[in-house]
């Protein structure tokens, strides 16, 4: 009786303890669990801290400091020459030229700054283009694709108002434009540049479009800017034709310079009210949205000053200019993005803000008779930048007019 009476004893012990030991078993592994989903979250949030920095992550699960922006589409019109330049369509600038990098597609060339595509007649058509940034040990950092698209050249004529700043003010745009079109725009405006009317402000951001804001610096002087309506107290499309008369086939706005900063929002939201403002009023009007230009190098950056020597960009170094216009470039057209007959013109990354601002010959230091080429302008490129901004611009109604012209 007692030898039974022991082994249910031993019995009860085993199973207690297999019993304590599958309870401990299933609490470990609701331990893991919870672990492992709070390892998850974790690295959830880390990713999204990231991305929210600007930090993106490679096809291998690397990240990498470097953000990419191309366009969806790339418009190269029969006849013209475009380029994209390496450290204008990255968030690094020309820090860029410390990687290796790659141009992938059919057509064109790979170059070492940039990439190059004459349009021709035989070539019409869609290729993937794709951009691809590798370390030193020949890793893929990031990588970036559009659709480069050659479109035949324009076969008739439109009307054209220019809304914009200071770069819109140089006749070299307007020249190149009708040497292109064959003199088929008809441009409109209340303001004049050489032979071509437009509405260009020295001076002017989208935030003084949408002010009460008057014009001084050239003749012919006005207290307010035609788009104000004094009665809405606010930028009106609807007033603006009324009262001048012009109602054109498309709009071009190029704004962004003036107002730039490191905070993209202000300025681009400036911008974007433009767009919907206008197309409040006529929702089926395209509006080019060209994208403002990188500045010159550090040296035209420094030298830029005012007729009595004034430093007019004291304090201000490339590296920093170029992401200001990188992000205004990305955040506009993440806001925009689902506007329709809204087309964005690539200017900023195919215009060649190394070589297209005119310079003066100085001395390499003040006793030296060694000279150097320093850029007299950090904003205003000389006649080539214009017709690069003109050749952009064309070849991207070229790819759009027939969606908008029918």
């Amino acid at each position: 009786m007692k030898r039974i009476e022991r082994e249910k004893v031993i019995r009860n012990a085993y199973r207690s303890t297999i019993l304590a030991l599958t309870i401990c078993c299933f609490f470990l592994g609701a331990v893991l669990v919870v672990h492992e989903t709070a390892r998850e979250y974790e690295v959830k949030v880390l990713e999204e801290k990231l991305e929210a920095k600007g930090v993106v992550q490679n096809d291998e699960g690397l990240f990498s400091g470097i953000q990419l922006y191309l366009p969806q589409e790339i418009y190269v019109a029969s006849g013209v020459t475009l380029e994209l330049y390496n450290s204008q369509l990255s968030s690094i600038g020309e820090r860029i030229s410390s990687y290796d990098v790659k141009w992938t597609c059919a057509v064109g060339k790979n170059m070492q700054r940039k990439f190059s595509i004459t349009g021709t007649d035989e070539l019409i058509g869609s290729y993937p283009l794709i951009f691809t940034v590798f370390d030193g040990n020949g890793a893929q950092v990031v990588k970036a694709s559009t659709e480069l698209k050659i479109v035949p050249s324009l076969k008739e004529g439109f009307s054209l108002l220019t809304l914009g700043d200071s770069l819109s003010c140089d006749t070299a745009t307007y020249e190149r434009l009708n040497e292109l079109t064959d003199g088929q725009i008809i441009y409109m405006g209340t303001r004049g540049v050489g032979g071509s009317l437009t509405e260009a402000r020295r001076g002017f951001s989208a935030k003084d479009y949408l002010t009460r804001t008057g014009y001084s610096e050239e003749e012919p002087e006005e207290e307010v800017h035609p788009f104000y309506d004094e009665e809405t107290r606010s930028f009106d499309w609807e007033y603006y034709k009324e009262t001048t008369g012009f109602d054109p086939d498309a709009v071009e706005i190029f704004l962004g310079t003036n107002g730039i900063d490191t905070d993209p929002s202000q300025n681009g939201d400036s911008i974007a009210r433009i767009v919907r403002r206008i197309h409040e009023d006529d929702p089926k009007l395209p509006i080019y949205l060209v994208h403002t230009l990188y500045p010159a190098g550090q040296d035209g950056i420094g030298s830029w000053s005012s007729k009595d020597g004034y430093a007019l960009y004291g304090d201000r170094y490339k590296y920093e200019e170029d992401r200001k216009v990188f992000h205004l470039m990305t955040y506009v057209e993440e806001i925009l993005k689902d506007e329709e007959f809204l087309y964005f013109v690539p200017a900023g990354l195919c215009h060649d803000s190394a070589n297209n601002f005119n310079t003066n010959t100085v001395p390499v230091n003040p006793h030296s008779e060694e000279t150097m080429e320093v850029p007299d302008n950090a904003i205003h490129p000389g006649r080539a930048g214009y017709e690069q901004i003109a050749d952009c611009l064309y070849s991207v109604i070229c790819g759009t007019k027939a969606g908008w012209s029918e």
